[in-house]
């Protein structure tokens, strides 16, 4: 497996899925290059932007940002795979568990910012939703 793939996370059911929801993963060296190239000091992160990826998938960008420093209330992402919003809720929590947030305001942000829905339908009003996610 290539360098650039190690990071990416596939389903079992990889060529199905590709089939059945077009759905592609970014490679992190990519999503590095696509970030560089935004018009931020990433040595003083902006803390009052907000980022939104309307097909997070696994959360390769949200991860990059997270890393990068935007703070959890700042990230977004809409993803149609149930399976692939779960991955990227819990790689969101490892990197903000590492940087030192507690579990309960990581969990706070995360069941509202990151949902499962499908994003050419989604009214993308993220605080509209009840502790349920409905």
């Amino acid at each position: 497996m290539k360098k650039e793939q190690e990071n990416l996370h596939y389903s079992e059911d990889r060529d199905g899925r590709v089939k059945d929801t077009g759905e592609v993963f970014t490679p992190d060296s990519l999503v590095q290059k696509m970030l560089d190239q935004l018009s931020i000091d990433w040595s003083n992160p902006p803390q009052d932007k907000t980022f939104l990826d309307p097909t997070c998938g696994t959360g390769a960008f949200l991860t990059a940002l997270a890393k990068r420093g935007i703070p959890v209330d700042m990230i977004y992402g809409v993803e149609l795979m149930p399976d692939n919003v779960a991955i990227t809720k819990q790689r969101l929590t490892d990197i903000f568990l590492e940087q030192g947030m507690k579990i309960e305001d990581i969990q706070y942000h995360l069941d509202r910012n990151i949902v499962c829905a499908d994003a050419l339908t989604y009214h993308f009003e993220f605080h509209e939703y009840n502790e349920e996610g409905i």
